[in-house]
């Protein structure tokens, strides 16, 4: 009995080394396109807005999210102020799931971060900072 249970035992710790885990939690799907934002003095900023979606089933509507921004001049003309908007539509598997976005100079939130939100599908989330040049 007792060879019996050691050896389950040793299969059981085997097998939990090789099964892959698995998570209780959603996974969030993201996208990662880049906006060239043009300055009110005429210079282009490329700047990454990574945006995600609670649950890989979203990412259609994550691909289909929309941009737009406004930048005004600030600092008496030596920097901009950029106002960047995205709306994640619902979609076919569910409307108000939670989503997120951030502005960074990298890709998937990497080098400068300028601002991150997090909000629902179909509203918009508004990212908010300050280019430092004209």
């Amino acid at each position: 009995m007792r060879r019996f249970l050691l050896a389950v035992i040793m299969v059981v710790a085997l097998l939990s080394t090789l099964a892959p885990g698995t998570s209780a939690g959603a996974k969030w799907c993201e996208e990662d396109p880049l906006v060239l934002i043009e300055t009110p003095g005429g210079s282009t900023v490329p700047v990454y807005v990574t945006i995600g979606a609670l649950g890989t089933e979203h990412l259609g509507a994550v691909l289909l999210a929309t941009i737009s921004y406004t930048a005004k001049p600030t600092d008496g003309g030596r920097g901009t102020q950029v106002h960047l908007d995205v709306v994640v539509p619902d979609d076919a598997f569910g409307s108000h799931f939670e989503t997120r976005a951030a502005a960074s100079t990298g890709p998937m939130v990497t080098g400068t971060i300028y601002d991150t939100t997090y909000g629902y599908s179909g509203e918009v989330m508004r990212l908010v900072f300050k280019l430092d040049v004209p």
